[in-house]
């Protein structure tokens, strides 16, 4: 039978595929050989057993679960679709799973265009956006049933690092999830030195040039950040709760944070266990900090994030993403207050970092992905002109768009940063 291991070690060989494909088409190499583990990837996965159009994976210990690896086989057949036959099939498989996809790209290009003009400019150092600062999951990367097999497909790659060294001067990926270990960097298969990774909600980072920082932490909030790690551990280690290692964000010990899911999209666990669960973890928090000093929780429905506080006690706060861009503003010299900055997100956590970018100047532009009208509203309490888009895919096909709209004008680009490579992929096709 196949099993989560399984899956996870088949992923870890797409990511390495993956990223020789974004660096071969970007040097104008073919890439056959990795283009072939993908076909040979997408078949195996597809080959394993399914129950009620589910596949059935081993999560050891006797453990199954039911997944639908709905995410891990789509990108894998869009990616094999566009090294074959390139973009333009690509865009119209998209046309055909997400109605008005092609409108909705056009609109997105459009609106970039009116707040970050990009004609008229001959420059060779002229990027429209002097800064992307981006959310991952749910923003520029579909969701997946699993982080771990979350792995970011090659085309994506290429959109978002074809954008940010046409477009922007410096880009931007700050995720919830942890850096390394199973992180942000792992899944992650874009050019080396293109994008700054920053984790855990901004309290870590590697710049492009590999530098790495860290928040400062105080030790009392450390160590007790340290028990509690210990307790959840414990809890998870019964029969009962060892399924929310198994299942979407597992189990995520980040710098100043701690993630475990409740559930997934799959919705794998039955809600009256999942709502047991959130109980015995707030109730594990209430017993180590009665006093809300130094741990708060955050329920997303799918995820428990446990987060120290910053500040003095009688100001103490969660860190949100509004800290963690302050702090890599800090850290890199963002320069927020400069303007020109696209941000971009899709949940109520990426809310902060828009508000501290638009309170640091009104020329900063943000951006939300599948915003309903709660989400929606608080965002343009904050911004109101944001944009909203329905999905990734239009974020990410947009941000490509736009770059034929850059006014190169005699500007001695490489081919590969604004050609089609249909013609030329189509020579790895068996």
């Amino acid at each position: 039978m196949s099993s989560l291991e399984q899956l996870y070690l088949v992923m870890s060989s797409v990511a390495d595929a993956r990223r020789r494909l974004v660096r071969g088409w970007f040097d104008g190499s073919p890439g056959a050989k990795d283009l072939d583990l993908l076909r040979r990837a997408e078949r195996e996965i597809d080959e394993w057993p399914r129950r009620n159009s589910r596949f059935v994976l081993d999560a050891g210990a006797g453990r199954q679960i039911e997944t639908s690896l709905s995410y891990e086989l789509e990108e894998l057949r869009r990616d094999i679709l566009f090294f074959e036959q390139g973009r333009s099939a690509l865009t119209r498989r998209l046309s055909q799973q997400l109605p008005g996809f092609p409108d909705e790209v056009q609109t997105l290009v459009e609106r970039l265009c009116d707040c970050f003009p990009p004609a008229g400019r001959t420059s060779i150092s002229y990027a429209p956006i002097r800064l992307l600062v981006t959310d991952r999951d749910g923003t520029t990367n579909n969701y997946c049933g699993r982080y771990r097999s979350s792995v970011q497909a090659a085309y994506n790659a290429l959109f978002l690092c074809r954008f940010a060294r046409l477009a922007a001067t410096r880009s931007v990926i700050l995720s919830s999830a942890p850096l390394d270990n199973g992180g942000l960097i792992d899944v992650s298969v874009n050019l080396e030195r293109t994008f700054v990774y920053a984790g855990s909600k901004g309290r870590e980072y590697c710049s492009e040039n590999g530098r790495r920082g860290r928040y400062a932490i105080e030790p009392d909030r450390q160590e007790l950040l340290d028990r509690f790690n210990s307790r959840l551990q414990q809890l998870l280690d019964t029969d009962e709760n060892e399924i929310f290692t198994l299942i979407g964000s597992a189990l995520q010990f980040k710098f100043g944070q701690t993630t475990v899911a409740r559930q997934d999209v799959d919705n794998t666990v039955a809600e009256q266990k999942s709502q047991r669960f959130l109980d015995a973890v707030r109730r594990l928090v209430e017993e180590l900090d009665p006093d809300e000093r130094f741990l708060r929780i955050e329920d997303t429905g799918k995820d428990i994030e446990i987060i120290l506080t910053v500040g003095e006690d009688e100001h103490a706060g969660d860190f949100d993403k509004g800290n963690g861009i302050d702090y890599l503003d800090h850290e890199l010299g963002l320069e927020l207050e400069k303007g020109g900055a696209l941000i971009c997100g899709d949940t109520a956590s990426d809310v902060p970092m828009a508000r501290r970018a638009v309170e640091r100047s009104a020329e900063n532009q943000v951006l939300f992905v599948g915003a309903d009208d709660e989400l929606a509203s608080q965002v343009r309490a904050v911004a109101p002109g944001a944009i909203f888009v329905s999905s990734p895919d239009v974020l990410v096909c947009g941000l490509d768009r736009y770059c034929n709209d850059v006014d190169h004008n005699g500007r001695n680009l490489p081919r590969s940063l604004v050609k089609d490579r249909g013609d030329e992929s189509r020579q790895n096709k068996r």
